[in-house]
């Protein structure tokens, strides 16, 4: 400390997270919603996947608006229970805490599940059940541990993960047929009538999963910069609003309906092997 410093009283300011590394942690979270809302939104869906996941997104930007002058108001860390715990009674903050932490764990389970599935596409002598639960009980040991995230080590992630995606989108685009055979067949399985608003609400609901962790910055909001908040909420909203609906796009111009319902559980495993099938014919 400065001798200015002890004049004036002050006290050492901690380093806090900048844009980046701050979207990282949070970022990391939601744009790994990509590796399974595609295949569950083409389930509930069909051939209108693509609409109700930039639906989602709408909602979305809505909601951050929202979001966004509540947290920085309060900006205290805990999300939606500190502010609830601040504009209404405990009851209502401690449900809200309750419903959360069984987000977080269904959110937990499902990420687990979806990359066990992953990797049992490539040895499928891995049981997924109990890996599954092997992985969800590494890192409980992990969390009563006490040990923390790196925001670098988020950042490295994050950079490879954006990368990754952006490479697969443009492959992805490059891999079109030139007729479009598979995308016009897939459009003829639209449903009609009552079935085409029942497939739109199923498919909206399912694709609400695509936006689970959007609320995880408001949990460190302490340890960012100021202003870096809003930011975070804007990069990740960027983000869903571009990958889930391209991902979705691509498997429809890539993989008959039928296919993504059945390879659901590793489709984006699946549309890069079909991406590379079209190339492999190309240098042949």
């Amino acid at each position: 400390m400065s001798p200015a410093e002890l004049i004036r009283g002050a006290t050492p300011q901690k380093k806090r997270l900048n844009q980046w590394l701050a979207t990282a942690i949070c970022g990391n979270d939601i744009t790994s919603s990509c590796l399974y809302v595609a295949a569950i939104a083409s389930v509930y869906a069909g051939v209108l996947a693509p609409l109700v996941l930039l639906m989602v997104g709408g909602v979305l930007y809505l909601y951050k608006k929202i979001y966004t002058e509540v947290v920085e108001a309060l900006p205290l860390n805990g999300g939606a229970y500190n502010c609830l715990l601040n504009s209404t009674s405990k009851f209502s903050a401690s449900l809200a805490a309750c419903m959360t932490i069984l987000s977080y764990i269904a959110t937990a389970v499902i990420s687990a599940k979806t990359a066990v599935e992953y990797l049992h596409d490539l040895v499928p002598s891995i049981p997924i059940t109990e890996t599954t639960v092997g992985i969800l009980g590494i890192f409980a040991l992990l969390t009563i541990r006490g040990i923390t995230e790196s925001a670098i080590v988020a950042l490295i992630i994050f950079i490879f993960q954006i990368t990754i995606l952006i490479a697969f989108c443009v492959l992805g685009f490059s891999s079109f047929p030139l007729d479009f055979h598979i995308l016009r067949a897939n459009l003829l399985t639209m449903p009609h009538g009552d079935g085409l608003l029942m497939a739109v609400f199923l498919g909206f609901s399912s694709a609400l999963l695509g936006v689970r962790g959007f609320e995880s910055s408001a949990n460190f909001v302490e340890q960012q910069d100021q202003g870096v908040f809003r930011k975070t909420l804007r990069n990740m909203l960027v983000a869903v609003v571009i990958f889930n609906p391209l991902t979705s796009i691509i498997a429809l111009n890539l993989l008959p309906l039928k296919e993504i319902v059945e390879h659901k559980d590793y489709l984006l495993a699946h549309v890069a092997l079909a991406q590379g099938d079209t190339y492999s014919w190309c240098w042949l």
